[in-house]
């Protein structure tokens, strides 16, 4: 067994009408601007790969604007559906929320990764379409830094056939 990516650019997230992350392209990155005050999501919608097996882990690498303490929180949430499920693609029905925080930089514009198993993944299976919520979790009390989450890069690793 190997380990397959799939790599969810931050430009190509789709923002729901409220509460959206911010994409922003300043300071030579592409990145997600998540606010420290307000509950802000995003998402990716893909088709996994044939050669998905299992243990599905999202890979979140961000900085911070402001903050050089504290810990931000984060909320994953997977949807997936299987050719021929009775399912409508265009109603939202995720299944039960991941989350994982870390300890911020002690430096602003210092990059740290944060990896969270799946474990609640919708059942998902190779050759699913599935969508990927990523929801920094702002009022969680676990979320404590201030300022911006940026995030530059997102991945999901699974264990391949």
């Amino acid at each position: 067994m190997a380990t397959g990516t799939i790599l969810l650019p931050v430009q190509a997230a789709k923002l729901p009408a409220t509460n959206s992350a911010r994409i922003d392209a300043a300071e030579n990155n592409w990145r997600l601007l998540f606010d420290a005050s307000t509950d802000q999501a995003c998402c990716w919608q893909f088709r996994l790969p044939v050669n998905y097996s299992s243990s599905p882990v999202l890979k979140i690498q961000y900085s911070m604007n402001s903050a050089i303490s504290g810990a931000v929180y984060f909320q994953v949430s997977v949807m997936a559906v299987t050719d021929g499920d009775a399912a409508n693609i265009n109603t939202d029905s995720y299944d039960t929320a991941n989350s994982g925080n870390a300890t911020v930089p002690g430096t602003a514009g210092y990059l740290d990764e944060i990896s969270i198993s799946l474990t609640n993944a919708d059942s998902m299976a190779a050759g699913d379409y599935v969508k990927i919520n990523v929801n920094r979790d702002a009022d969680n009390a676990s979320d404590t830094a201030t300022g911006d989450a940026e995030v530059v890069a997102i991945s999901l690793e699974y264990t391949t056939t």
